[in-house]
């Protein structure tokens, strides 16, 4: 065994020995300053101390680690990287096609998923302003309810009864059922000479055009000049500057008239006290229940004495039945009364309501405001059978069409008739009936 060997088996046995083997990093052998080492004892046969062969064994290790490392990085520089994966497989041309189709939709449907949201939260803001808008419109609607109730019981406390314009018009028509009914019974009866006769001198502005109807009149004229007759007495009643049962109507006329041409509504405010006074202070025993009894009897006084005259057999027929219920007296006292109660309803009103004026036998027909007996739609009128009520308020309105019967226009009436002028609606007027 050469010293050579002899002194590598010695350096291994001291290294077993030590506890841990002295390690050498790569840092700390760049680092390390290079210990000059005489080339005359670089072999190890010739180096003097252990000490020595162990500072050369250091060396040696980290020359050659350090030579590694650098043939290690110089490799992976120069050698490409090799993709041990394995490769895609190609894509169809068609399938790319419907996956960018596919992509597409997808976004326009997150975006239309993003209006929709919006499009809620809007439909969610608008139900609740629409819900703040029925809510309001409800208080307004209840609101406007009771601001109407409140004007109408405003109304009501001027007016002299409970009646409105609907409740006036429908009183309207029963009056007139009532007179029909009545002339309908007195016609069972009728002695057409005598009826005739007597209807001749009810009005002698019109005996000539009673006379061309025929004589004796055929049954359903005198019906309707019967029907006419009475509702000539009744309608005086209604009329808006007669209040029966009051001594001062003529004061208030004066006053009244003097008031249209300064203060209008405040005259319509005094026809309606004068009404409420007239109700309210109707009681029995007093002056003013005296003087509308009085006014009531005349009123009937004068419409029965003229129907018996035309119907004599009314007079024999109440003296001699004993239920007075059933006497023709007590039928015309219902028409006179009912027409009482009407005119003082017409006059509580806030409006004016009142038989308009028709002229006979100079008035052309008018449709809007009038029905023609015999069905006519033109002509002149010769007999207003019952006139048309009109409102003469803000708006002038028919609340009820009259009754009228009409001769054809010939061209020479037609001429005179134009020359008179046509319906007037500004004041409200009535006619009186002359009766022998």
């Amino acid at each position: 065994m050469t010293e050579v060997e002899k002194a590598s088996q010695k350096v291994k046995r001291i290294s077993l020995v030590n506890d841990a083997p002295m390690q050498v990093t790569k840092e700390d052998a760049i680092n390390e300053k290079p210990t000059p080492i005489n080339t005359r004892t670089s072999n190890p046969s010739m180096c003097p101390n252990l000490h020595h062969l162990k500072l050369w064994k250091r060396r040696e290790f980290n020359s050659y680690s350090m030579e590694n490392d650098q043939d290690s990085s110089n490799k992976e520089q120069q050698e490409p990287s090799i993709d041990t994966s394995p490769s895609a497989p190609k894509v169809h041309p068609m399938v790319a096609q419907l996956k960018a189709q596919l992509y597409q939709q997808r976004h326009i449907l997150n975006n239309l998923e993003v209006e929709r949201s919006q499009y809620k939260i809007d439909i969610q803001s608008l139900n609740d302003r629409l819900g703040q808008m029925k809510t309001k419109i409800q208080q307004r609607s209840e609101a406007r309810q009771q601001l109407e109730t409140n004007y109408r019981e405003h109304l009501q406390s001027m007016r002299a009864t409970s009646d409105d314009l609907e409740s006036i018009s429908l009183k309207l028509k029963q009056l007139k059922a009532k007179i029909r009914t009545l002339a309908d019974e007195l016609l069972e009866q009728v002695d057409p000479v005598t009826a005739t006769n007597a209807l001749r001198t009810f009005w002698l502005n019109l005996s000539d055009c009673i006379e061309g109807m025929g004589s004796p009149l055929p049954l359903h004229r005198v019906r309707l000049l019967t029907e006419k007759f009475m509702m000539d007495v009744l309608v005086q009643n209604m009329n808006l500057n007669v209040f029966p049962g009051l001594s001062v109507t003529d004061h208030y006329n004066d006053l009244s008239f003097w008031l249209e041409k300064y203060d209008t509504s405040f005259s319509t405010r005094l026809r309606q006290e004068m009404a409420l006074v007239l109700v309210k202070k109707n009681t029995t025993g007093n002056d003013i229940h005296k003087k509308l009894h009085e006014a009531v009897q005349a009123n009937w006084k004068f419409l029965y004495g003229g129907l018996i005259k035309a119907y004599p057999f009314m007079y024999h027929f109440d003296k001699h039945e004993s239920d007075t219920r059933k006497h023709y007296g007590a039928k015309v006292q219902v028409l006179v009364e009912h027409a009482m109660a009407l005119g003082i309803a017409m006059k509580g009103q806030e409006v004016d309501v009142a038989a308009a004026e028709t002229r006979e036998r100079a008035q052309h027909f008018d449709g809007a405001l009038m029905i023609d007996e015999d069905g006519q739609s033109s002509g002149i009128v010769d007999f207003c059978i019952c006139p048309p009520f009109v409102v003469y308020g803000p708006e002038v309105y028919t609340l009820e069409k009259g009754r009228v019967l009409c001769s054809p226009v010939s061209s020479s009436t037609k001429t005179k008739a134009n020359s008179k002028g046509g319906y007037s609606m500004d004041l409200p007027a009535s006619t009186s009936p002359v009766s022998t």
